[in-house]
């Protein structure tokens, strides 16, 4: 009967697996973690892929029109994200070269979409850049008259009555 009290081998290796146990929950947890977020990430791009691709389906159309076609449309950048339109990344300055473009930055990262629309910003010198935030967007189909070109001047309604 004394026997079971002499063995001591379960105690002793008890605190070992208590650790082997805490180091595999904590693992776990970093993984689902990181899972979570990559998963967040790919829901918030591809919400603003689509809203981006409904906006570019609509300046197309626009652009189609002709010059003298406009529309006010509502677009939500997500914070971490902007837009640069008329450009491909890294070329800006090389409008309106690439103005049949347009791409969706987040965290360094470059969603590139072509455009059946030329874009161009509210001056018609460059690209239209839009950061993270609510934007009332005022896109309008205008001649470049140096270039005989035409455009989808993409802009903010910032202080402006409709």
């Amino acid at each position: 009967m004394h026997v079971l009290a002499a063995d001591t081998t379960a105690a002793v290796s008890l605190p070992m697996r208590f650790v082997v146990a805490s180091i595999v929950v904590m693992a776990t947890m970093a993984l689902l973690a990181t899972a979570t977020m990559g998963f967040l990430a790919h829901v918030k791009m591809s919400g603003l892929e689509s809203q981006m691709s409904r906006m570019d389906a609509t300046a197309s159309i626009l652009y189609t029109g002709g010059p003298g076609s406009n529309l006010t449309m509502g677009i939500d950048i997500p914070s971490g994200c902007a837009v640069t339109m008329g450009s491909m990344p890294g070329s800006e300055d090389l409008w309106p070269h690439d103005a049949k473009n347009y791409y969706i930055e987040y965290e360094r990262k470059y969603t590139v979409r072509g455009s059946t629309a030329a874009y161009s910003n509210e001056a018609m010198d460059g690209v239209s850049f839009l950061g993270p935030g609510t934007h009332q967007v005022f896109m309008e189909t205008t001649v470049n008259p140096s270039t005989g070109m035409l455009f989808v001047r993409v802009y903010e309604l910032k202080g402006r009555g409709p």
